[in-house]
Parts: C-alpha cells; structure tokens; sequence
C-alpha cells in the first residue's frame, strides 16, 4: 500500500474509535442540511467546535435538528449572500458538500469564485470541497463510465473540474474528496474507506464513512493541497438513484 495511503488507512481507524476534529476548528458548512453534510456537522459539533451552516430559506433543516449550529441564510450563487455569510463570524475552514441538479450548469463554478472571494480576506485557513469522480480531466481516467449517456453529465463534470481548480489556485489550502456512488444514507460505515491520490479509483461508499474521513482532514496538513478519491473495497455497488434534490 502507498505509505501515505498506509497513514490515512491507520488514522482512520483512531478517528473511528471516538477521535474528533482538531480544537482549532471555527467551521462553516455550505450543504450542511444535507445527507451528507449533516453528518459532518453532527461529527465536527461531536469535538465541541462552533459550526455556522450556510442554509437556503427554504432548505430542510430536519436533520440538524437539536444541534446546536448557528445560521447563515443565503444563496451560494449570490456573491453577497456568501460575502454576508464570512462577515458572521470568524471561520478558520470551509467545508463544501453541496449537490446540485444536473440542469443548474454552472452551479460550481459560480460557488467556488463567490466562496474563494471572501474566504481569503476572511482568513480562511482550509476549504474541504467535495466534488465527484471523474471531475474535468479525470473523467479521461475512467473511459468505461458513460459520461455522456446521462443528459448533463459530461458539463456536470466539467464544471466540478473549474471549481476543484479555483480552489486548489486560491492561495488558501485546499482539499478535494472526490467520491462515486454512496450507499442510503442509513447505511453505517464499514471502517474499510481510505483516502487515496490515485485517481483511477472508483469504488462505492458510505455517507458515513466519508463525513468521518472529512473530519479527519480538518486542519491535517497531510490532506492539504491535494486531490483525493475514496477507496472502499469492502462493498458492493448500491442501486443507481436519480434523486437530484439540490441539497
């Protein structure tokens, strides 16, 4: 196994015994009312940190229900509703784990430059942004995926590609977690993912698994400025689901 590999696989299993975020951490969480983004929350809350999550008016808040996070109201495509959201507070790292509809072209490039913006002149340390498999040119790496077969796919993916970018050119250290297909969000996490560089990796995942793997990398120097996909052996590929909610 490559060593770093070797080390995130051995890490992981402290932060799976009860390990949690680093003390340092003021964190904002754009899609924090998410599947997955909620989980994240609920963990970096679990190290007694202060959590803002950037929320529509109309998102459901349900899963964040009786946690104790604070709220920024807006528009991530609305460059003051974002510059609004860094004025609330005094945030240390961004963590990113939106998900739009296929047809919102565009989506993530416009997100990534409102956030890159006003996350420098704030401070920011760190953004953890989680985009997909197959992102700009890597969707070269997985030639037997068909991109193109999905309506909106292949811009999709260009689109992350723009953003992964903008980030990683942002002066601010930046971490991409890449991802495939997630199990249901029930599902817990098997102890088997690990963070890899190799981008040539497709494997399924737990929403579980990876909220706990992006804990991990808050304010972890080995995860900054780095591209990563997630490798998880251990399960099989999930039922295709064509829910799109933007979360």
């Amino acid at each position: 196994m490559h060593r770093r590999n070797l080390l995130f696989a051995v890490l992981f299993a402290v932060l799976s015994s009860g390990a949690v975020a680093p003390a340092w951490c003021d964190v904002i969480v754009f899609g924090g009312t998410g599947q997955l983004g909620a989980r994240i929350v609920a963990l970096v809350l679990d190290g007694d940190e202060n959590v803002t999550v950037f929320a529509r008016p109309t998102s459901d808040r349900s899963r964040l229900d009786g946690l104790d996070v604070d709220y920024a109201i807006g528009d991530v495509l609305n460059d003051s509703d974002v510059a609004a959201a860094f004025e609330s507070g005094t945030f240390t790292t961004v963590i990113i784990a939106l998900r739009a509809p296929l047809s919102a072209i565009g989506f993530y490039e416009t997100m990534s430059r409102n956030v890159v913006h006003h996350a420098g002149p704030a401070g920011v340390e760190q953004i953890i942004f989680h985009g997909a498999v197959g992102a700009g040119d890597n969707m070269a790496m997985h030639p037997d995926v068909p991109w193109a077969s999905v309506p909106g796919l292949v811009e999709r993916m260009e689109d992350q590609g723009i953003a992964e970018e903008i980030f990683l050119a942002s002066g601010i250290d930046a971490t991409i977690i890449r991802n495939s297909r997630v199990w249901p969000d029930s599902t817990p996490a098997t102890g088997q993912a690990e963070l890899t560089e190799d981008d040539s990796v497709l494997t399924p995942m737990t929403r579980a698994d990876l909220a706990q793997l992006t804990v991990y990398c808050l304010g972890n120097p080995a995860c900054y400025d780095a591209t990563f996909h997630v490798r998880d052996e251990s399960l099989a590929w999930p039922p295709a689901s064509d829910d799109e909610e933007m979360e």
